[in-house]
């Protein structure tokens, strides 16, 4: 062991057995600095002095406070959300594709009808002749009055 010889020094395994907490927070909390007479050994283990377990609350036989974490229900919550809206936009989508085909379908329907039988090309459509128009019925010169009258009686006659 190196350090200082009045001070036991633990390796991880043995701060850990020792504080009964995880591997990932006594090596969290060294990359964190909390232990700060913590050394390294020449095989690259960590030592870590008793009193620097002490004083980041971490006592031998005594169970650690666990590091804060955000609760596990809220990003639950998010996930099925995120799950639910994804669902939906599968569901339109497949509304959207089934459509789609569907049209696909009738078209290629419709091309090998086509295909199947050719239809001739029009006649050409003969332009009518103008003839005398169509003969205006007698009016009733009794019945009509006022200048709507005298207007039909001078155009008819």
């Amino acid at each position: 062991m190196t350090g200082d010889r009045d001070l036991p020094m633990l390796t991880v395994a043995e701060a850990v057995e020792a504080t009964q907490t995880s591997e990932s927070t006594i090596k969290r909390r060294l990359r964190a600095g909390v232990f700060p007479n913590a050394v390294r050994t020449a095989d690259g283990k960590w030592m870590i002095p008793l009193g620097d377990l002490s004083a980041a609350g971490l006592r031998p036989g005594k169970m650690a406070k666990p590091d804060p974490v955000t609760p596990s229900n809220d990003r639950v919550r998010d996930l099925a959300a995120e799950n639910a809206e994804l669902r939906q936009r599968l569901a339109v989508a497949e509304a959207l594709a089934s459509e789609r085909n569907r049209i696909i379908d009738v078209q290629q329907q419709m091309l090998r009808m086509l295909e199947a039988r050719p239809v001739p090309a029009p006649e050409p459509a003969a332009v009518p002749v103008a003839g005398p128009p169509p003969p205006v019925p007698a009016a009733d010169d009794r019945a009509a009055t006022g200048a709507l009258a005298r207007l039909r009686r001078r155009l008819l006659g």
